[in-house]
């Protein structure tokens, strides 16, 4: 026994040398200092960045779905950075020679443990790997561990590649967050609303600054192509971003504007994800309408390293879509002549109709119409991205976006020279029969009606191109400066938009208006081109220019372990310019003649339209304008130059036992207006300008409250303003004649800013990583809201000349 002892002692004291040369190690390589971006992610895949960053070995075995609950930015010492893309986790963190052990958390034992027979041999099976589906529901379980880390009240959709979100644009992967509206156009979203108020009142960020994409809609109910301050995301495919938030409440540290809320979008860099991509998706779609397969191309190549990195991807798409059916749209109250009412129609309708008693309402379109359109959109990202270990970070983002559409229209409408588009009924028409259900004519019978065909060929594409750079850089232990600059840039062209009507004077025409199947009946062969005259030809031009530029510097000083304090000041610049080109051709009366065609797209019935070519070949109406054509009141310029100041700070306490984070803001806010276009002066076109500034102070307060490891409550009351749309501050007037009437419509560059304070309440109850329950409650008094002022009054009042009235 005695020989066995200092053999003994010999190994134990060999075993103790070897961790004491091994630890030493281990601890220089945990001060090390490493810099960490690190986006919500897979816990293993974060802890793989620290231990290649860092030179320590980290061994896990933690569960492959298991994810981060909130993005990591910054510079730490291994075990804080450890710590921090661990925090909240059901894993235990061990110190081991050489390095680290992070493993789940241990469960509690059963009460009862079978124990082996004598003899027997107990073997653990390894447990069976685990099999992970990403894609649509990994980006709900990344949303959710954002929304739950946030002071503020956000909605977030986040996509796992470039290529995983489900929807065509962002607009279309928005929809299905709480409190969002979408209108479409094209089959696909085309503009958001937040909790009720419209696209005018909700602010699109793309990477960080202000920007405004604008496009047209082939339907001029659906705002065609207008001067708006309303962002188009069906200018970009869904796979150019990865990730978008829609923040509800607004704190003093962001730009001013959406009182709605405002919707952050951001592209793709290089160290969103670890290690290098490269990814090529292929997809194809079709629609009811259409029999083509669409193709949808993705491709994406990102390289990084331990310091820089470098991506560039790229999305095109082609679609074709057709829209047809019934359309009875703007019903009026409608007034008919005596003469105009025949002899089946009952002594209490026509004592109705004719002004005497409740009024009845008719719609002034009974139209079978048909919209095609084929649009092709590519989007090109690039983002060079770079991380040094001493904490600064610089990225520039690069886009391009273009958007190309080509567009026909067919209608066939009681809309002619005698027609039903009035609520005045005077002319030739004559009501032969009517059923009135209520305040509502649902079905007539009409004779003398002139019918309308309407063909339509419209060309445009908006060209959206973006640069934006950022730093951030420490600045000593407890500061760092912040700097983001960018300028974007969305023109939009619409160089043709050729339309042609015919005319069926003297028709008998009849429609049922409502009900599960509106319909119409016709006198004559709608499909026979000598029942149809040339009525008129149009010819249209758009142009429409957005610009918006910022820059802006932060800085963030942490003044203790619970006190962070952020302080900085912003430019903003907005410009829009743009023109509305218009040539009318009347030629109802004369000779001129159309060269026809039957309708060939899809249609509810086969009626006779005009070939556009030949027909314009045939007048020799000239297509191309200059700006002797520009429509009153189009050509117009708004500049903008905004300057705020701010100071935010953060702060983490306790209320008893109820943890709380809390920020309080206070901004000031001055925007300088510069609007300028033309005028009448009873004889000539005269440029006019003018100027405006306002200024506020703009307050803000946020908090959470954490009532239970899964229950949060939010709380937050600020004020904001809201820029007027670019037409209302115009310093124009635009005249619009129609068969029914007309207006004149002129701007006030003299406007102030809506001004909204807003109170918001929440109660959020978490159900693990997938999914929560939310209550909220909102409150925004519009303390300033813009309406128009309408006068009536003679045309020759007005000062405009007689050449302006078209119809």
């Amino acid at each position: 026994m005695s020989s066995l002892l200092p053999g003994a002692r010999s190994r134990r004291l060999a075993a103790s040398c070897l961790v004491l040369a091994i630890v030493p190690v281990a601890a220089e390589a945990r001060e090390a200092q490493v810099s960490l971006h690190v986006p919500v992610l897979r816990l293993a895949d974060a802890l793989a960045e620290i231990s290649r960053r860092s030179g320590v070995q980290i061994v896990t075995s933690v569960p492959a779905d298991l994810r981060t609950t909130h993005p990591v930015r910054g510079r730490f010492g291994v075990d804080e950075a450890i710590r921090q893309v661990t925090d909240r986790l059901p894993v235990t963190v061990r110190q081991v020679p050489g390095g680290y052990l992070v493993t789940p958390a241990p469960a509690p034992l059963p009460v009862t443990v079978p124990l082996p027979g004598p003899g027997q041999l107990v073997v653990q099976e390894p447990p069976a790997e685990p099999i992970v589906v990403t894609g649509y529901r990994e980006s709900l379980r990344q949303a959710v561990a954002v929304k739950r880390a946030a002071r503020s009240t956000l909605e977030v959709t986040r996509a796992e590649d470039i290529a995983a979100f489900p929807d065509h644009n962002a607009a279309d992967a928005l929809q299905r967050l709480p409190g969002i509206a979408i209108s479409r156009d094209n089959g696909e979203g085309r503009q958001i609303s937040l909790r009720g108020l419209g696209p005018l009142f909700t602010r699109t960020t793309l990477n960080g600054i202000e920007a405004l994409a604008t496009t047209a809609s082939g339907m001029d109910n659906r705002g065609s192509a207008s001067r708006q301050r309303r962002f188009d995301y069906s200018v970009f495919d869904a796979g150019l971003f990865s990730g978008v938030e829609v923040r509800k409440t607004w704190s003093a540290d962001l730009d001013a504007g959406g009182i709605g809320g405002t919707v952050a979008l951001h592209t793709l860099r290089p160290f969103d994800r670890p290690g290098d991509v490269t990814l090529l998706s292929v997809q194809g779609r079709t629609s009811g309408n259409d029999s083509a397969v669409t193709p949808q191309i993705t491709a994406e190549i990102s390289r990084r390293g331990d310091h820089w990195g470098a991506l560039f991807a790229a999305s095109y798409s082609r679609n074709a879509v057709t829209e047809y059916g019934y359309r009875n749209w703007d019903w009026v109250p409608v007034t008919f002549g005596t003469a105009n009412i025949g002899p089946g129609v009952g002594a209490a309708d026509r004592a109705r109709l004719t002004g005497d008693g409740d009024p009845v309402y008719m719609s002034r379109g009974q139209t079978y119409s048909t919209w095609t359109n084929r649009f092709d959109r590519l989007n090109l990202v690039g983002s060079l991205e770079h991380e040094s270990d001493d904490g600064l970070h610089v990225t520039l983002d690069l886009i391009h976006a273009r958007l190309s559409n080509h567009r026909g229209e067919y209608s066939l409408a009681a809309a002619g020279t005698n027609g039903l588009t009035s609520g005045t009924v005077d002319g030739t028409q004559v009501l032969d029969s009517v059923k009135i259900v209520g305040n509502t004519m649902v079905a007539a019978d009409f004779s003398g009606i002139d019918m309308r065909t309407e063909r339509k060929v419209t060309e445009d594409h908006t060209d959206f191109n973006q640069a934006v750079f950022s730093l951030q850089r420490p600045l000593g232990a407890s500061t760092r400066i912040e700097v983001r600059a960018g300028y974007a840039r969305s023109d939009f062209e619409e160089p043709v938009f050729d339309k042609v009507f015919l005319e069926a004077p003297g028709q008998d025409f009849a429609y049922v208006a409502t009900g599960a199947h509106p319909r119409n009946a016709y006198g004559f062969d709608i499909a026979e081109a000598a029942n149809w005259n040339l009525m008129r030809a149009d010819v249209r031009e758009d142009a429409i220019l957005n610009q918006n530029a910022t820059a802006r510097v932060e800085l963030v000083r942490r003044l203790g372990a619970h006190v962070e304090l952020r302080m900085g000041g912003s430019y903003r610049f907005f410009g829009n310019s743009g023109y509305e080109r218009r040539v009318t051709a009347d030629y109802r009366g004369e000779a001129e003649q159309a060269a026809t065609a039957l309708i060939h797209a899809r249609s509810l019935a086969r009626y006779v339209v005009a070939d556009l070519d030949a027909t314009f070949a045939a007048l020799g109406q000239a297509r191309d304008l200059t700006a002797t054509s520009n429509l009153p009141g189009t050509a117009y310029r708004v500049r903008e130059n905004g300057y705020a100041v701010f100071a935010l700070g953060q702060f983490d306490f306790a209320l008893g036992t109820v943890p709380v984070e809390a920020e309080l803001g206070l901004q000031y806010l001055r925007m300088d207006t510069l609007s300028s276009g033309e005028a009448s002066d009873d004889t000539t076109l005269i440029a006019v300008g003018q100027r405006s500034r306002h200024s506020a102070w703009l307050p803000s307060l946020q908090a959470r409250l954490d009532l239970a490891p899964d229950v949060r409550l939010r709380l937050s009351a600020s004020r904001n303003l809201n820029q007027p749309d670019v037409a209302d501050v115009r310093a124009a007037a635009s005249v619009n004649s129609t068969p029914f009437g007309g207006t004149v419509e002129t701007g006030n560059p003299a406007l102030k800013p809506f001004a909204a304070t807003a109170l918001d309440l929440s109660l959020e109850r978490y159900m693990g990583h997938d999914g929560y329950a939310s209550l909220g409650l909102f409150y925004k008094r519009m303390a300033s809201f813009i309406t128009s002022e309408t006068t009536v009054m003679a045309y020759a009042e007005t000062g405009l000349p007689l050449s302006f009235l078209y119809d």
